[in-house]
């Protein structure tokens, strides 16, 4: 794993400025949440998902004719008790970021987190030193939680796109960074995805790096493939990376229960990538597709995935 100081970046007294004192506010509240005990933490989020489906505007609409693509079959009242779902869920995934950034696991070995947490097929991790790794997760309500719950098994560099805002930039990165000291002993270090250098190097040295291409993309190399049976603009830069790298792929999706978590990791896909951009980018759409259909609620239906 690298070091984790080569992708730190600094507090600034810059950050200080009124601009930035409504972040600070909001910040200093989620800090405020996290002193709560974790059961009340989970109920407060799903509270507050209430309240953002109450106020979520053009967000809510975004969401219902995303579903209504994804869920033909559904009439109305289905899809409007699923957008309701989903904010609640995404209620609870805003919550989960007091979990990640400032929970038990920062300070015990034992009580913490991982009491909440149940793994599937570890092994196929475990199992894959001789190579690279790309773990593939899609976004989903409780990404912040899987984070979580891979640092307990495993090193990892999540992929990720920096914030246009320096400050939230800072917090984000900071939250999301897990440092190899007592009690945690794997590391944690978020990943620009801007970076491709450094992202081929851990892969050709047998590291793990999270990535989640899974959301709508029109830059260069865009490719439009099916997704719920609609074109969707896409970016197949996993298959480059997972050729370069020779890596594996291994998809890994979690499904939020209450107050658990279940992570289900799969084996390494077979022939991937193939050569073909497109048929190795559906052959991804069709897992999401799937895993989406048992999990619906916890899908990332608020970003706008098919340029509507």
């Amino acid at each position: 794993m690298s070091s984790p100081s080569e992708h730190e970046i600094e507090f600034k007294l810059s950050f200080l400025l009124p601009k930035y004192w409504g972040i600070w506010l909001g910040y200093g509240l989620l800090r405020l949440i996290g002193f709560l005990p974790y059961a009340t933490k989970i109920h407060f989020g799903e509270a507050l998902g209430k309240f953002l489906y109450l106020i979520a505007g053009s967000r809510k609409q975004t969401a219902k004719q995303n579903i209504e693509i994804a869920f033909p079959e559904k009439n109305l009242k289905e899809i409007n008790s699923l957008v309701f779902e989903h904010f609640k869920s995404l209620g609870v995934g805003l919550i989960e970021i007091t979990i990640t950034a400032w929970g038990k696991h920062r300070h015990s070995d034992t009580n913490n987190e991982m009491n909440y947490f149940t793994y599937y097929g570890v092994e196929n991790i475990k199992l894959n030193k001789d190579h690279g790794t790309l773990l593939l997760v899609p976004h989903f309500a409780s990404m912040e939680m899987s984070g979580l719950m891979l640092s307990f098994i495993t090193d990892y560099m999540p992929i990720y796109r920096k914030h246009d805002n320096p400050l939230l930039e800072y917090l984000l990165t900071k939250s999301r960074t897990i440092l190899p000291t007592p009690p945690k002993k794997n590391t944690v270090t978020p990943l620009p995805n801007t970076d491709t250098k450094t992202m081929l190097k851990a892969l050709r040295n047998h590291q793990v790096l999270w990535i989640a291409p899974d959301q709508k993309y029109n830059g260069q190399g865009s490719i439009n493939v099916p997704f719920f049976n609609k074109p969707a603009p896409t970016n197949p830069g996993i298959n480059k990376l997972a050729k370069l790298g020779k890596a594996k792929v291994i998809p890994c999706f979690t499904k939020r229960k209450g107050l658990h978590y279940e992570m289900h990791i799969l084996p390494p896909l077979e022939n991937f990538p193939s050569g073909d951009d497109y048929e190795d980018t559906l052959r991804l759409h069709k897992l999401y597709e799937e895993e989406i259909r048992q999990n619906p609620a916890q899908y990332l239906w608020v970003h706008n995935r098919w340029s509507l």
